[in-house]
């Protein structure tokens, strides 16, 4: 296993290598065109991974520990306990109004809890997974893929830890790094998306073929929807830290790769049928705008797909209004979106529950 874990990270090295590679090519794609915009690159990448990487690092620290899954039955009541005393004093749960009148202070009462909780957990998975699918399926560059996994990795266990008040030992902190590290890694990594392309085999018929940038298309999806997988990995990893108080191994808290894979098919389900019937009416009405798909494929069909997702329907993956429009936004004008997301930060109002 150790040497295994040796050829692991030795790779996942060698992926960032590649990763930085690319960081190298997109500066001197922008230097190639003007000097200043080659410093106003890396000068805006600096400012986005500070914010959004770096930031939230040192507001995870700076959250106070709560109490870690067990392997000794005998402490699983008392972590429960302690736990309880914390959740009664939860954010969230007191703004949702959650009644704690019948809650004991015990495995019925704690899974009540987690069961509330769990239902705020989802909704942000869901949130930030889609985005990611969205943008990295978008951006068509290692390095970039590589920094939206990195901020949509911070950010949602952030959110996470924060909603159930209170983050891991610096010990299980750093284990859940190491999944970051290597989400990543692999995410930002050319070729990745060879191993999806069977999720994706519904659309490779005659009819789809006959799109212009078919292949493109189906790769960036392919590459979206691995990078929405290692997201999903990271965050259902950082919830059952939170949520178990007893393990009989910390395999318990490591899903299963059949179940990562379910996940992610589940969120993105909804937008994936939206852009299947839309491939289907663009291969047979030929009404494409060539100029538009010649720029960003993907940016493109995201664009008329989701304006085709049902308002307020009842299935789990129904898109807010708000999410859309970025999405859209990010389609059409990706960098003038970075820019407009950088120079509102200091306007947001800190979230309250």
């Amino acid at each position: 296993m150790r040497i295994v874990r040796r050829i692991v990270y030795f790779v996942s090295i060698f992926l960032v290598y590649v990763v930085l590679r690319e960081l190298a090519e997109l500066y001197l794609l922008a230097r190639s065109l003007h000097p200043v915009l080659g410093y106003g690159a890396l000068a805006l990448i600096l400012g986005f991974v500070i914010y959004f990487v770096f930031i939230p690092i040192y507001r995870i620290i700076q959250i106070p520990k709560n109490y870690a899954p067990t392997t000794d039955r005998e402490k699983a009541a008392d972590i429960i306990q302690r736990r309880m005393i914390r959740f009664r004093q939860n954010p969230y749960l007191l703004h949702s109004h959650f009644d704690f009148s019948n809650i004991r202070d015990d495995d019925e009462g704690h899974s009540n809890v987690i069961e509330a909780l769990q239902k705020e957990a989802e909704r942000l998975r869901k949130r930030y997974v889609l985005q990611l699918f969205y943008s990295s399926s978008i951006s068509q560059n290692g390095f970039l893929d590589a920094i939206l996994i990195l901020s949509s990795s911070v950010n949602l266990v952030k959110e996470v830890f924060i909603l159930y008040h209170g983050r891991v030992s610096n010990k299980d902190l750093l284990a859940i790094a190491k999944r970051v590290y290597l989400s990543m890694a692999i995410g930002g990594s050319e070729g990745v998306e060879y191993a999806t392309q069977e999720l994706f085999s519904k659309f490779a018929t005659e009819g789809f073929k006959s799109v212009p940038f078919a292949d493109r298309i189906f790769g960036s999806l392919a590459d979206g929807f691995v990078n929405a997988a290692l997201l999903t990995r990271i965050s259902l990893i950082t919830e059952n830290y939170c949520k178990k108080a007893f393990i009989d191994s910390e395999r318990e808290l490591y899903p299963s790769a059949e179940f990562i894979m379910r996940t992610t098919k589940f969120i993105t389900s909804d937008i994936l049928e939206k852009m299947t019937i839309e491939l289907m009416r663009m291969s047979r009405d030929k009404t494409i705008d060539y100029v538009k798909l010649a720029i960003n494929p993907v940016g493109h069909l995201f664009t008329t797909s989701m304006g085709k997702v049902i308002k307020g329907t009842n299935r789990v993956t129904a898109y807010p209004r708000e999410m859309i429009k970025d999405a859209a936004h990010l389609a059409n004008k990706p960098f003038g979106y970075g820019i407009q997301r950088l120079s509102s930060i200091f306007k947001r109002k800190r979230r309250h529950y």
